[in-house]
């Protein structure tokens, strides 16, 4: 899938949770990251950061995404990528026992099945 393609499912498939917004006007950043999205409802507001990267998303990225949604002000957030390290998850359980903020992991292939059951 191109980043274009992945751009638009990933627009879906967070539509689907509430109000999306696009922070930054602009596709892909250089670090192949989609520009972050905010999803909310009535109830909270997640960040959402979208990787569209072969390798496996590691532990530098979960610890950015923590600063990030700080600095943002949300409830949580909300990471989708190809693979994540062991490591990362890991750490988001550890994160999620002691946090109020939350981070899901997301990968690609799920978000699709997701889409793909929906459409249906």
């Amino acid at each position: 899938m191109d980043e274009l393609g992945f751009q638009e499912k990933v627009g879906q498939f967070l539509s689907r949770y509430g109000k999306v917004k696009k922070l930054k006007e602009g596709s892909i950043d250089s670090n192949s990251r989609i520009l972050p999205y905010l999803v909310e409802n009535e109830d909270q507001k997640f960040a959402v950061f979208a990787y569209h990267w072969k390798k496996s998303i590691g532990t530098n990225t979960i610890i950015r995404t923590e600063h990030q949604i700080n600095d943002m002000n949300c409830d949580g957030a909300i990471i989708i990528g190809n693979r994540f390290s062991q490591n990362s998850y890991d750490m988001i359980s550890d994160t999620n026992k002691r946090r109020t903020k939350r981070i899901i992991l997301i990968k690609i292939q799920e978000m699709e099945e997701i889409l793909s059951i929906n459409a249906s």
